[in-house]
């Protein structure tokens, strides 16, 4: 006779990718899911993106992941929304914003006493 088995149902969804996700700019084959988990494809606007392309993945980007066992959806949503811990994006570069030796601050005391106001209570 045949044992019966449960059957698990596989989870299939999709996360976004945000501007500062630590997967902008990688080819999807580059990512790390944990295990029984796989990359299906790219959802970019309308248009599905097979895994077998190897796309770059990009911001806006949906990634379309499957869990073959229910139990590693959590570590799949995790992994797939890792974000870099401060603000990135390959577009711009917040560094640059930065004052340059040139534009060093020049304060004397003078300055600093019109600058700050207070209060003396007896």
């Amino acid at each position: 006779m045949l044992k019966s088995k449960k059957a698990l149902e596989p989870s299939l969804f999709g996360v976004v990718i945000e501007d500062n996700s630590v997967y902008c700019g990688i080819h999807l084959t580059d990512t790390q899911l944990p295990n029984q988990c796989v990359s299906l494809g790219i959802l970019r606007e309308t248009q599905v993106i097979s895994a077998t392309d190897n796309p770059s993945i990009f911001a806006g980007d949906y990634i379309l992941a499957i869990a073959t066992h229910p139990i590693m959806i959590p570590a799949l949503k995790v992994t797939l929304k890792k974000i870099h811990s401060v603000y990135y994006s390959l577009n711009s570069c917040l560094l640059e914003a930065r004052p340059t030796d040139t534009q060093s601050v020049n304060s004397n005391d003078s300055e600093l006493s019109s600058t700050f106001n207070y209060t003396t209570y007896s």
